[in-house]
Order: C-alpha cells, then sequence, then structure tokens
C-alpha cells in the first residue's frame, strides 16, 4: 500500500518556511489521538491528503456522532442481562431489519479489510451511526425505552438489538478510534484483565439475513421522510408543534399501502395516528420531490395530550381521571 503527500488546506506542500506544517503531535495534543485517528481513516490515502484546522474540525463532528451512538446504547443498556435477550424469531421485523443492516456491514467490513479499503469501510460506519441508527432507528425507539413497561416483549427486543449494535461497533471500530473503544467498552465490561483490543471481529449468523424485510422497510423509510418532510413544513409555517400533535392522512400506491400493513407506522413517523390510504396523490397537499406517488395532509390529532409520553389521544383522561393514555396508565398502576 501506497499514500500520496500530506498538504495543507490550500493544498501546498507543507514547509517550515512558509509557516504550514502541521505536526501529529500538534494535532493529538490539541484534538485527541482518536482524531487524527479518524483523519487518516476517512481520508483517500491512494491521492494526496490534506490536512488543517477545519478539515480537523470534520474529523471531530464526525467522532462526536460516534461518540453520541455509544453514549445513547450505554444509556439504554443499563442493567440489562443475558435474561432479558429474546431470540430472533420473537423480535418485531424493525429490529429484525437492524440484524440484516448488520449483516450486510460485517461482508462489507471483511471485504474493506482485505482490501485496505478503510475509507470506504468507516463511511459505512459513520452513516449506519447517523442515518440508521440516530436518524431513524433510535428516533423511533425511543419511545418504547422510555415509555413502555420495564419487561414489555417490545422494549426487551429493542435492548436485545441494542446488546448486539454495541458489541459489533464496539470491535468494529476499535482499530480506528482505539482509546475511545476501550473506554466504552470497559465501562460496560469493567475489568482489569478485560480489553476491546483482546476481542475479535464478531461472527454474525447467516439467519440475521432477510433482505425481504430490507425492501419493505426501505418503502416505510420513504414514506416516513414524505411525513416528516410535510411536518417540518407545517412547523415552519407555524402550525404545528411537536409532530405528537399531528394526525397525517397519506395517499399512496398500492406497494407502499401494503408495506404498512401489521406496522405502527405512527410509531414510526412519531405521530399520535396516521393514516395511510391507497390512491393518487392529492395536488393540493404536501408531495416530496423525490416521491411525487405520495401526497401527505397534515390535520391535527383528536384527543387530549398524555403528560406521560406526549401523545394526543381521545383516551387521555378517561383512566380514573388521570391525564394518561391507556399504556401509561397500565404501566404507572
Amino acid at each position: 500500500m501506497t499514500h500520496g503527500f500530506v498538504l495543507d488546506e490550500k493544498n501546498r506542500k507543507m514547509s517550515k518556511s512558509m509557516g504550514n506544517v502541521l505536526g501529529p503531535l500538534e494535532v493529538i495534543n490539541n484534538f485527541g489521538a482518536d482524531i487524527l485517528r479518524l483523519w487518516v481513516v476517512s481520508s483517500d490515502y491512494s491521492q494526496d491528503m490534506t490536512i488543517g484546522p477545519s478539515i480537523l474540525k470534520q474529523s471531530s463532528d464526525l467522532y462526536r456522532r460516534i461518540r453520541n451512538t455509544f453514549r445513547f446504547l450505554l444509556g439504554n443498556l443499563d442493567g440489562f442481562t443475558e435474561k432479558e435477550k429474546l431470540d430472533l424469531d420473537s423480535l418485531p421485523e424493525l429490529e429484525r431489519w437492524v440484524l440484516h443492516r448488520l449483516w450486510s456491514i460485517d461482508k462489507r467490513i471483511r471485504e474493506s479489510c482485505k482490501s485496505y479499503d478503510f475509507n470506504g469501510l468507516f463511511m459505512e460506519l459513520h452513516n449506519f451511526c447517523s442515518v440508521d441508527l440516530s436518524a431513524f432507528y433510535f428516533d423511533v425507539r425511543k419511545d418504547s425505552l422510555y415509555c413502555d413497561k420495564l419487561n414489555s416483549d417490545r422494549r426487551r427486543a429493542v435492548r436485545t438489538v441494542l446488546d448486539e449494535l454495541f458489541n459489533h461497533l464496539a470491535k468494529w471500530l476499535a482499530p480506528f478510534i482505539c482509546f475511545t473503544a476501550e473506554e466504552v467498552w470497559l465501562s460496560r465490561y469493567p475489568s482489569e484483565k478485560n480489553s476491546i483490543h483482546l476481542e475479535q471481529f464478531p461472527e454474525i449468523p447467516d439467519d440475521w439475513r432477510n433482505d425481504g424485510i430490507e425492501a419493505k422497510w426501505n418503502i416505510i423509510k420513504s414514506l416516513r421522510r414524505c411525513v416528516t418532510a410535510a411536518l417540518e413544513q407545517e412547523r415552519a409555517m407555524k402550525n404545528l408543534g411537536s409532530s405528537l400533535q399531528a394526525h397525517p392522512v397519506v395517499k399512496a400506491p398500492k406497494d407502499i399501502v401494503n408495506a404498512c400493513e401489521g406496522i405502527d407506522i405512527a410509531e414510526v413517523c412519531i405521530t399520535s395516528k396516521i393514516s395511510v390510504i391507497e390512491g393518487k396523490p392529492e395536488k393540493n397537499h404536501f408531495i416530496h420531490e423525490e416521491f411525487p406517488e405520495i401526497s401527505v395532509c397534515v390535520e391535527t390529532a383528536s384527543g387530549e395530550k398524555c403528560a406521560r409520553c406526549w401523545k394526543v389521544l381521545p383516551e387521555v383522561g378517561k383512566n380514573h381521571g388521570l391525564e394518561v393514555c391507556s399504556r401509561c396508565y397500565d404501566v404507572i398502576m
């Protein structure tokens, strides 16, 4: 493996006379060793590489997103034990979609390590953390983690998958952000004899692969993007506060409606209610430019706001006079 020259941010050769030399120790002292390692692994070292304050700031932003992913995982895995785990067949579709993503990423990681394509490998892991997890899966499942009964099957399923995510991400990222990986590993498995760097990459079972669920949830995620964009437009127009105040009415083709069957789409879109109806898009409703076959009309959810989960539902206030929904009433009582 060979690499190009290291240049400054203006693509100039580093020179003492020009005063544009940036040494590794200076970067480590100002940003930390893991930021320097992230810059290396996220650079296309088959060509000349540039480095400077603004580029290192971008590396810091990438690092922060990954660190925040671990913070979420560690916070929500507190007290988790093997007895809480559910088997694959007991997991909801969304959790099985996450496990399928782990299966597909594992294939890419092993191929990238063999071919020394670390730039593509790291960007895959970063996008998985920021897009698939933080912006989607964590966002959807926060309600279950915070509001469901502690021993409910859905919450156990989420924590089962969070456990797998933690163990896989920590081991996959250990060669690149070695100090952070060690820190998060020992935070969960404290021991003087323990170290993430004594671990091997995990072996992922082939039954985690599910191309059908991946295709289905790609459709559902597209629908969610349309609904989220419509909600953002309503918020910008000061017609809406929280997304939980909304009841979107969606017109979509039959294949999209069929994909939503058996799925709590309101939970996926983080609304109190949603209606997905087969039909042609309404021209006077919101239409996402990438998905012209879908239209969204944002209506106001009927009912009162639950004081615990904040969903707006007709049942709130009807549980012995408490201002909570039926689910929250069952949990607190």
